[in-house]
């Protein structure tokens, strides 16, 4: 009788303990949609057992070895160092597009996406962060370098997924794409796992160059030329949030010209005149191109090409001043950039 007692209640703790226990095992897939091609990479975690997949056994076993698909602490399945699906490939969800200049870049999304990174050759920038179905985004390419932070992926996952991405690009440049949702449903799997991380990226191998145009909210040319009254050598920047030193600068750019041509209207309770002289240049050729204008905590930042003339180009054997006049929104501080986002010059009101 004591014994049949304790047995009634020792079972429904070791029922609890049971389920408590779960599988024993985790999931992590990410969803690659290559060009040629859809793939699925699973990995598994855990203790080695064997798991159902529809009609097929996996074996999830220790690791057997070196494999460049192999992530530290994952099973084996089968064998293998991933579970890896191909299915065909499926119409994109996103695209990146370079402008002419070559420091604009474009992205569009066709699905709701958690981020845009670009690898340009050199390292990954992000370009992007959320953007959703039908946004468009225009921007400036960033200077700083990172590692992505895939939002599925632990970081020695992102390491062999990334690895694998540029092993592919044949030397072109690289847009990914982070989609907000997966395209494929989760393996049904049996018993199913304790957890299952989910993610997708929508791979894109080269930029076409299309005609990009920044927004016209984001800054207008007021002027621009190659015969300043500005004489010094080095590069300056000048920031108006008043008419009065807006003539300043006006006078400054316009010289003696003639016909003197009248200041454009400015309303400065909520713009800002921004202005970029490059100094004496000993002939012309030298010319000026914004490349996009970015805005953050009261502070623009404008990246400018800078065009020299090439060896043996004819050109005005004259003294000139190249110059660029903005109207921006209403900032305390501009900082002019190269495309490489080395500062040139900088001023503060």
């Amino acid at each position: 009788m004591r014994k049949a007692l304790l047995a009634l209640l020792f079972f429904p703790l070791l029922s609890a303990c049971q389920v408590l226990q779960g599988s024993g095992y985790r999931v992590a897939e990410v969803q690659l949609l290559f060009p040629e091609a859809t793939e699925r990479w699973t990995y598994f975690y855990g203790e080695p057992r064997e798991v159902r997949l529809g009609r097929e056994t996996l074996r999830l076993e220790r690791p057997q070895g070196e494999n460049l698909w192999a992530v530290p602490g994952a099973l084996w399945v089968n064998g293998q160092p991933l579970l890896r699906e191909t299915k065909p490939a499926l119409r994109p969800l996103a695209q990146a597009v370079r402008g002419g200049s070559g420091s604009l870049v474009e992205v569009r999304a066709l699905a709701d996406l958690r981020a845009t990174w670009l690898y340009d050759g050199v390292g990954w920038v992000r370009l992007t962060g959320s953007l959703k179905e039908g946004e468009r985004r225009t921007l400036v390419q960033p200077a700083t370098y990172r590692t992505p932070d895939l939002y599925a992926l632990t970081g020695p996952e992102t390491q062999v997924v990334l690895r694998e991405v540029l092993a592919r690009r044949g030397g072109r440049q690289v847009a990914l794409f982070e989609l907000a949702e997966p395209v494929l449903p989760a393996l049904p799997l049996d018993p199913a796992p304790d957890g299952y991380r989910l993610g997708a990226l929508q791979v894109q191998y080269g930029l076409p160059v299309k005609i990009v145009s920044p927004p016209e909210t984001l800054y207008r040319i007021l002027d621009r030329g190659s015969n300043a009254a500005y004489q010094e050598e080095a590069p300056k920047a000048l920031l108006a949030n008043s008419p009065s030193r807006f003539l300043e600068i006006w006078n400054l750019a316009v010289g003696n010209r003639l016909p003197r041509p009248p200041a454009p209207s400015v309303d400065f309770r909520t713009r800002s005149v921004a202005a970029f002289f490059w100094g004496l240049k000993p002939t012309g050729g030298y010319r000026l191109e914004v490349a996009g204008v970015t805005y953050a905590g009261g502070t623009a930042r404008v990246v400018l090409a800078l065009h020299t003339p090439p060896p043996g180009a004819i050109v005005t054997q004259a003294l000139t001043s190249p110059y660029v006049i903005l109207e921006l929104r209403k900032v305390q501080r501009v900082i002019f950039t190269d495309p490489q986002g080395r500062v040139l010059a900088e001023e503060r009101e």
